[in-house]
């Protein structure tokens, strides 16, 4: 199975475009894909990035709910409505809206962070605050499961 794995810092010119990082070309490419999907983070501070497979599954979650639940229309407008396929052009760059990057705090570089079945696009010093603060919860969780076990590490 191809994942996208690790961190990659790039550089985003003026009209948005940015290089998407090899390994994660490669990994798209595995899958048969030669675009990218992007939408903003329910949060909105990054974007969110996947092939069309994981759109489709997220598409399939939100078809389990009752047709005329709010919570599908919620999911649905908030997934789909800013989603966007972008191809991957001949030099591996992709072009991301202006207003995605803006609303995402981006400018000049961005970080690739690789979550495995996705990817995010971070500005980079925002990133490092969310690894630290992800990395303090686990660091946290563990201890306390660790304490529940009768001092099993994890």
């Amino acid at each position: 199975m191809a994942l996208f794995l690790s961190t990659y810092v790039n550089k985003v010119d003026k009209k948005g475009r940015v290089s998407v990082p090899a390994r994660f070309r490669a990994v798209l490419a595995a899958k048969g894909f030669d675009s990218v999907v992007l939408l903003p983070t329910i949060n909105g501070d990054a974007i969110d990035a996947c092939g069309m497979d994981v759109m489709e599954g997220l598409l399939e979650k939100i078809g389990g709910f009752d047709p005329l639940s709010e919570d599908r229309e919620s999911f649905a407008d908030a997934l789909m409505s800013d989603a966007i396929e972008l191809p991957v052009d001949g030099d591996g760059r992709i072009m991301v809206p202006l207003n995605m990057l803006e609303a995402a705090g981006i400018d000049g570089q961005c970080a690739f962070v690789g979550r495995g079945d996705s990817f995010q696009i971070w500005q980079p010093e925002a990133f490092e605050v969310r690894k630290k603060q992800a990395r303090a919860r686990a660091a946290k969780k563990r201890a306390a499961s660790s304490e529940s076990d009768g001092g099993a590490d994890v």
